[in-house]
């Protein structure tokens, strides 16, 4: 019989995706949390737009309304730093991209996806013809990439044209997110009130991005743009859209050469970087901000390519005009997936909603450096704010009393960038201490969450609030609510350190629960690190990630293309399927070795180890965090409590260890 250290193979990396079929979590409301730690990501080029890479966090100089601000963490290339892998968007412009144009269109992007996609590229193709629509949800799988350009390239055009009724009548029922086309544009152009569309949607795009781990890329496919100033408030809200998710756009004009000239204002190179020239009278304030806070339209190109260059320089892309080679291009633009420098900094103190503009200069002769041009705080920081909820909330959660509804926690952490964290906060309800209000004719169930994260001394680090509502529409549902725990799962951002959350919650000032959970976060500077652990008994491909998921301000866990969903109770039945998640990090992540031990809590007998083994493939080459994930061996286990033990080590020797407990049950 094979021993249990001889039989990892069978229960480690490869056995996770065995179960990617399962059912996806619940999702939820968003909790809002208190965070100021601002990550930018700076692309610097030098002469004949060289990339520039040895450059220092002394180099930089990062400012926020003009203000000089401390750079807190510096990393180059963080390719999947705080992200399982590089995602990007291939967005097909159809009220603007010429039929004849689209032919070339097709056949560079094909070409790009046989070159790139690959097991940690994942992308997704998305077309718009007056309404968003995701043709292809991300995926690494080339085929069904190039289904989906063919679709997003044709769709919409109708007996060789691409406007008026004939575009209208093909549209169809396809899946949509974002804002419809609004034609009510009075006395305005056709052509104005599509461009003015195609921005906003670009912003809910930018939006739903922002469960994603690490640096997006939008590559905008698009011809002539009617532009006028009553489109500089919809760029400017997409830019900030944008910015918060961490979205760069890299528009491509793909008119030909000659349709592209223009004698007055010409575009002379095929990639135009970020000049940081303001047009006159194009400077305005964003949701009512300060006015010195401009509009990102330059006179960087003709006329028909303004809103190019304000998406492209506000966000940190580039504008690629006037080329004939647009697979040249798009191999460029993939180049800056690998080649930037992540910036943190900690913001002042700010009104709620506010937006704030960000200048990175580098102390170096003649270098240009592209990076986002705004930050914006959350809004709100605290969603029951001043309400009488919030003050009910704060009461519990200073008292001594746990409540009477139970619920069970975990806080597993992983990294977002050097010494800033994100902090999942999973819970599991049980089911038979909630209660089931009558509304009208369904069942409802409306719950207040608030959460305080203080350090030993009793200063709050981070606070956030929620409320949960649900509606139960027919007997079999309110039955399948109660036969499980009920699951909520959220996430913070907060600094190394130690900590205790309280979380208190309820239905009612009568019935409430309240946790206290110890969260140690360990430093990280950019050099070997390792997560936290997160338990899970839920997996599904990642594969399945498409746009408006409902995980928004969430990252998903993914590792070997697969998505675990973490679990709020550390107890399983031993006939239940039950995984583990964690990331290695570190310059050198990709080499490191893990060893996966299993104790009994009581006795401490070791019930199952592993040994050193290698671990799974990194993101992409380079990679500063390497994702991993297994099956926990639950039907090797007899009924009792055990310690997971993770240790890790680099090829220089320093080891690392995480734990985590779980309890095995008879059925």
């Amino acid at each position: 019989m094979m021993s249990a250290k001889h039989a990892r193979p069978v229960i480690l990396w490869a056995i996770l995706g065995l179960a990617a079929g399962a059912a996806r979590a619940q999702s939820s409301n968003v909790i809002q949390t208190e965070t100021r730690e601002v990550l930018i990501d700076a692309v610097v080029t030098g002469n004949g737009d060289a990339y520039i890479r040895d450059l220092t966090a002394k180099d930089f100089h990062v400012s926020q309304d003009g203000r000089e601000q401390a750079i807190k963490g510096f990393t180059f290339a963080p390719a999947s730093v705080g992200g399982q892998q590089r995602s990007m968007v291939l967005f097909f412009d159809q009220t603007s991209i010429e039929p004849q144009d689209m032919v070339l269109v097709r056949q560079a992007a094909n070409s790009f996806i046989d070159a790139e996609a690959g097991a940690n590229h994942m992308m997704a193709i998305v077309a718009f013809d007056g309404t968003v629509r995701m043709v292809q949800s991300f995926t690494n799988n080339a085929g069904r990439l190039k289904e989906g350009v063919t679709q997003a390239s044709t769709l919409g055009f109708v007996s060789g044209s691409n406007t008026g009724a004939s575009r209208d009548a093909a549209r169809g029922a396809d899946q949509t997110f974002g804002r419809p086309a609004d034609r009510s544009g009075g006395n305005a152009s056709a052509n104005s009130i599509k461009a003015r569309d195609m921005i906003r949607s670009l912003g809910s795009l930018g939006k739903s991005l922002g469960s994603l781990p690490g640096r997006k890329i939008v590559i905008l496919f698009g011809g002539a743009l009617v532009f006028n100033g009553d489109q500089r408030s919809e760029i400017r809200e997409t830019v900030d859209a944008a910015n918060r998710s961490g979205v760069a756009f890299y528009p491509m004009d793909v008119r030909p050469v000659l349709s592209q000239t223009n004698a007055n204002v010409a575009a002379p190179n095929s990639v135009a970087g970020n000049t940081r020239r303001s047009r006159d009278g194009l400077s305005g304030a964003p949701q009512g901000d300060t006015g010195d806070f401009p509009t990102p339209i330059l006179d960087t190109g003709t006329q028909a390519q303004q809103v190019f260059f304000g998406i492209a320089n506000g966000t940190g892309g580039f504008v690629v005009t006037n080329t004939s080679d647009l697979l040249g291009a798009l191999q460029r633009i993939e180049q800056e997936q690998n080649t930037y420098y992540t910036l943190t900094y900690t913001a002042p103190e700010a009104k709620e909603g506010s937006c704030h503009a960000i200048k990175v200069t580098v102390e170096r002769k003649g270098a240009k450096v592209r990076a986002r041009s705004s930050y914006c705080t959350a809004k709100p920081l605290d969603l029951l704010a001043g309400t009488a909820a919030a003050k009910e909330l704060d009461k519990r959660a200073a008292s001594a009393q746990s409540g009477g509804i139970a619920a069970s926690i975990q806080l597993p952490y992983f990294y977002a960038a050097p010494n800033v964290a994100r902090v999942n906060v999973v819970m599991e309800i049980k089911p038979d201490t909630l209660k089931l209000d009558a509304k009208k004719s369904k069942q409802h169930i409306d719950m207040n969450f608030l959460g305080i994260a203080t350090t030993p001394d009793g200063d709050v680090r981070a606070r956030f609030s929620d409320t949960l509502k649900l509606d139960i529409d027919d007997s079999s549902a309110a039955e399948r609510l109660k036969a499980k725990p009920l699951h909520y799962e959220k996430e913070f951002k907060i600094a190394p350190g130690n900590y205790t959350l309280t979380l208190a919650f309820n239905q009612g000032e009568a019935d409430f629960g309240k946790l206290q959970i110890p969260l140690t976060v360990e430093p990280w500077s950019g050099d070997f690190a390792m997560s936290g652990i997160a338990l899970s008994r839920e997996t599904h491909p990642a594969g399945d990630l498409g746009l408006g998921l409902g995980l928004e301000d969430r990252t998903p866990l993914i590792t070997d293309n697969v998505q675990v969903v973490p679990t709020g109770s550390a107890r399983f039945e031993k006939s239940e399927v039950a995984y583990f998640y964690f990331e290695v990090y570190g310059s050198d992540a990709q080499s490191a070795k893990v060893r996966i031990r299993i104790v009994d809590l009581k006795t401490g007998d070791q019930k199952w180890d592993g040994g050193f083994m290698g671990l799974p493939a990194p993101a992409a080459a380079g990679s500063k965090s390497v994702p991993a994930g297994a099956r926990l061996p639950l039907d090797s286990l007899p009924v009792g409590s055990y310690q997971l033990e993770i240790t890790a080590a680099d090829a220089a020797g320093k080891q690392l260890k995480r734990t985590a407990g779980f309890e095995v049950v008879a059925r």
